[in-house]
């Protein structure tokens, strides 16, 4: 079975070693997994082969939350609410999941049933997303946008996917389409892109069909929803190796253990002060920075402060752009956290 490794920053260079967390030292909380040497189990649950389950106990669950879903049970809600496609319906559950609490065998019951009807980008192995779950409420500029393009450079093939904004003031597609980024590319699009470029851009609702249906009523909710937790795990390329932010720290370990059980080899969940991603460390030579000194704004706002971090302007963002990369270099090739910084550096 895969291990867990709870430790503090800065990461030791063997995967295997954990370290206690102290307090006044970095407030940063990550969960490092490695499942390459699982044999994952496949659970197939389609929601027409288990119409009273999901009529009599999932929905009705939802409904009272008098108990969890199984993984299974969680998939084929999920189905039965796409073909309901009924907004109130849609709405109350995904409110009521929320008030409850997710587990991560609904995370992953979830994410299995919108993964089956993703359209899909053959060919990319051994790829690496840096993806948050957003809902931080932060309004930073697009640091995993800016990660991923300097982790590309660095020499990862990158394979990001995202979408218009949500929850923030601007989201990747926006800002990448300010930049003159084409974001609405098909599978074979993306694919050379990684291929020749060394990073590709899928968008998600031409990825996902079922976003659009849900799509509206997230808009209308204005609230967190476990989509912003499923999201990491919906890559199209299907990234073996991620850097996964989330909004709160007790989302680490419960986000860790659904990629893991979802079939992800190897990946870096972190927290950081609110941030679903991780901020400078002094460990580094990095000066912690603030909130402000990562604020970010409008779309052409955050275009132009990636133009000039990437054209290497020093500024508090450059450093957190350096150090997400270096962590999705780190989550795909291994060796230290301090290495990939100084490469991401260069």
């Amino acid at each position: 079975m895969a291990e867990v490794y709870k430790c503090s920053v800065p990461i030791s260079s063997s995967p295997c070693v954990s370290r206690p967390l102290k307090n006044n030292t970095f407030p940063i909380r990550n969960c490092f997994i490695n499942s390459s040497k699982i044999r994952q189990r496949s659970l197939i649950c389609n929601a027409t082969k288990l119409p009273s389950l999901v009529k009599e106990k999932s929905i009705s669950s939802v409904a009272s939350f008098s108990e969890d879903l199984s993984e299974e049970e969680a998939e084929a809600s999920l189905e039965f609410l796409w073909n309901e496609a009924n907004e109130t319906l849609i709405s109350a559950f995904l409110v009521l999941l929320r008030a409850k609490g997710k587990t991560y065998e609904e995370i992953v019951g979830l994410a299995r049933a919108m993964i089956t009807c993703c359209k899909k980008v053959k060919g990319l192995d051994g790829v690496v997303d840096i993806v948050g779950t957003g809902g931080d409420g932060a309004i930073t500029v697009n640091i995993s946008t800016g990660a991923s393009i300097l982790a590309a450079a660095a020499g990862a093939k990158v394979a990001k996917q995202g979408n218009h904004s949500s929850s923030s003031a601007c989201g990747s597609a926006d800002v990448l389409e300010k930049l003159g980024v084409i974001i609405d590319l098909e599978p074979e699009g993306i694919k050379r892109c990684v291929q020749e470029a060394g990073i590709g851009f899928m968008m998600s609702p031409i990825y996902h069909p079922a976003m659009k249906i849900v799509g509206p009523v997230r808009k209308k909710l204005k609230v967190r929803t476990v989509f912003n937790i499923l999201g990491p795990m919906l890559n199209p390329a299907q990234a073996s190796y991620a850097v996964v932010g989330v909004y709160k720290e007790d989302l680490v370990e419960k986000m860790a253990k659904a990629l893991q059980r979802f079939g992800m080899k190897r990946a870096l969940v972190v927290h950081s002060e609110g941030l679903d991603e991780m901020s400078p460390l002094v460990d580094f030579g990095m000066p912690r920075c603030t909130l402000e000194g990562l604020r970010g704004g409008d779309p052409e706002f955050n275009a132009n402060a990636l133009r000039n971090i990437l054209s290497g302007e020093k500024a508090h963002a450059s450093n957190a752009f350096v150090l997400n990369a270096a962590a999705a270099l780190l989550a795909k090739l291994f060796q230290t956290l301090e290495s990939w910084i100084n490469i991401s550096k260069k």
